[in-house]
């Protein structure tokens, strides 16, 4: 794969990232041709009309035998399927990617399938708990981190060209080793949702009868709990693609918040008071560093 003045580029399935990846694609580079399968049509004609894709086509169309890039931005457990599906149209030099938050099932299925030539997991840290075509945009992706997770039979051509697509839609390149990601993406993605989710269900849980807790819930409260609205489905499929890592950070989490516990617990006035501002000194300086 080459850096060049046209190409064919492919989707499979089109909600907020496919759609954002695309009108960023088009922003930069309208000659680009764009096609499009999903499962809702109603999105693809919005993104026809909005002349974001080019056309509608199906993974076992012909089309996509002509396509330099594929994205697979379905649900992860449905992007290895569409990995066995599209093998037999995929054309030599074609660079294969997916959008999927957790890498190692998806690897794997690509070596298993023998397409570690043509496959590099990529992987946008970027959303937003809307989901959907409707509410996608290129901004979306603008100065967000865009990993990227080449196998070890990627080209170091495949690779420049993938990486300078990624800075066409005005997002920053990571390349990072898929294992690698997951573990990182379960500490800051993964684990957050579920702390969030946890805590709002917590409050709900122990509200009163006068619901005072929901009636107060204010900045704080909304600020930590805001991903908590995410979508369930999303959710149930990456916490069963990514069990290993996100068990062994849950753990170190749990660990801390009993750390915490005990200190706050603690007899001495004077000690729980230094525990405590070096732990929002020390949390806050880091937090800032971002």
């Amino acid at each position: 794969m080459t850096n060049c003045d046209f190409l064919n580029i492919g989707f499979i399935g089109f909600g907020l990232i496919g759609g954002s990846i695309a009108k960023a694609i088009k922003a930069s580079h309208p000659e680009y041709h764009i096609i499009v399968e999903s499962r809702s049509r109603e999105p693809l004609i919005a993104a026809l009309n909005d002349k974001v894709i080019d056309d509608i086509c199906t993974c076992t169309d012909d089309n996509f035998s002509k396509c330099d890039y594929i994205f697979l931005c379905t649900p992860v457990i449905t992007i290895t399927k569409y990995m066995s599906a599209l093998k037999p149209f995929i054309k030599p030099g074609c660079i294969i990617t997916d959008v999927g938050s957790v890498k190692g099932n998806i690897h794997k299925a690509a070596h298993e399938l023998g397409l570690d030539s043509c496959f590099i997991g990529g992987h946008p840290m970027a959303g937003s708990e809307l989901s959907g075509y409707a509410n996608s945009s290129a901004d979306i992706l603008k100065d967000s981190k865009y990993v990227i997770t080449p196998t070890a039979d990627t080209s170091s051509e495949s690779l420049e060209s993938y990486v300078q697509l990624i800075k066409d839609m005005k997002a920053v390149p990571v390349i990072m080793d898929y294992k690698e990601h997951d573990y990182t993406v379960a500490a800051i993605s993964h684990v957050p949702h579920l702390i969030a989710a946890g805590l709002t269900r917590t409050v709900k849980t122990n509200d009163d009868d006068e619901k005072h807790m929901h009636l107060l819930a204010a900045g704080g409260f909304r600020d930590t709990t805001r991903i908590a609205a995410s979508s369930p489905e999303m959710w149930s499929q990456i916490c069963n693609s990514n069990k290993d890592s996100i068990c062994t950070f849950l753990d170190k989490f749990i660990e801390e918040m009993h750390n915490i516990r005990d200190n706050i617990s603690n007899d001495t006035p004077e000690e729980t008071s230094e525990f405590i501002e070096n732990l929002f000194k020390e949390a806050g300086g880091y937090r800032k560093s971002f």
